[in-house]
């Protein structure tokens, strides 16, 4: 575990953050290629990821203050303040947080621009898993967003990290990498998508999927983390009970996607018979 890479100046550079930005720069240059073979405007997507990238940051900061709201009674400003405690970055963010603020920046951006939303999400479905691949690594070398105690597939954090203030309070020899678990399910979520990109389907069908896929890993990844019981709603965790909406809102769209598409394909046979006629 490493949370700290280096220091410039006198400021530790956290692992954490700098995996968040190589799962950004990774990402979009992932999508930028896959926009160019699809024959959209890479240029729009350059555009965009600026604006999804600030909007996946405040998203992740608002969800995570309002979780944890408690600890900033009184020091508000620590909301936004950079340099607290002698480091650089704002820690506590919670990813789901990111990914909503992600989409809803997306979707206002190409409204606004007039063009389709769809096209381009397709383009970026990969580049999610990408980024849990990434952004998950940080949280193992942080030694944040830790698993439950197990003498099974375990990993014994450092005693300064939060994950080892945990372990020795609950005496466990070790605690599920519930990150790495993550971390390996994004992967395995990119390369799908990548399989599947490479065949002809309806537009939002690979974001869609992307939408369901995350649905599920992070529902089957929350049953083996730590979560206090302020941020569980009775058996579920809080990001649990977020992926079965988004399951369902994803799955409806999947399906009325499909539906369209035979719509469509059904009024081209008939278009077609009555020319032929």
């Amino acid at each position: 575990m490493h949370p700290i890479l280096l220091t410039i100046f006198g400021f530790p550079i956290h692992s954490y953050g700098v995996m968040l930005a190589v799962s950004f720069i990774v990402g979009i240059w992932l999508a930028i290629a896959r926009a160019k073979k699809a024959g959209l405007k890479s240029e729009i997507i350059s555009d965009v990821s600026f604006w999804v990238i600030i909007s996946s940051l405040v998203g992740a900061r608002l969800y995570y203050v309002i979780l944890k709201f408690g600890e900033f009674k009184g020091h508000l400003l620590n909301i936004v303040n950079p340099f607290q405690e002698g480091a650089l970055g704002i820690g506590g963010l919670v990813m789901y947080g990111g990914f909503i603020g992600a989409i809803l920046a997306g979707f206002v951006f190409f409204r606004l621009k007039k063009l389709p939303f769809l096209p381009y999400a397709d383009a970026f479905a990969p580049s999610i898993g990408i980024g849990i691949f990434f952004t998950r690594i940080g949280c193992f070398l942080n030694g944040c967003c830790f698993g439950a105690p197990s003498d099974i597939c375990s990993v014994s954090f450092p005693v300064d990290s939060p994950a080892g203030v945990y372990q020795e309070a609950m005496h466990a020899s070790g605690l599920l990498p519930s990150q790495l678990f993550e971390s390996a399910g994004g992967l395995v979520i990119a390369a799908v998508l990548l399989i599947i990109g490479r065949k002809k389907t309806f537009p939002g069908f690979q974001f869609y999927l992307m939408g369901l896929f995350y649905a599920i890993l992070r529902f089957a990844i929350d049953l083996t983390r730590f979560y206090p019981p302020n941020e569980r709603i009775g058996f579920f965790s809080h990001n649990q009970v977020l992926c079965i909406v988004f399951f369902g809102i994803f799955l409806a769209l999947l399906i009325s996607g499909y539906q369209r598409r035979v719509r469509q394909r059904g009024s081209s046979v008939i278009q077609n018979g009555k020319m032929e006629a």
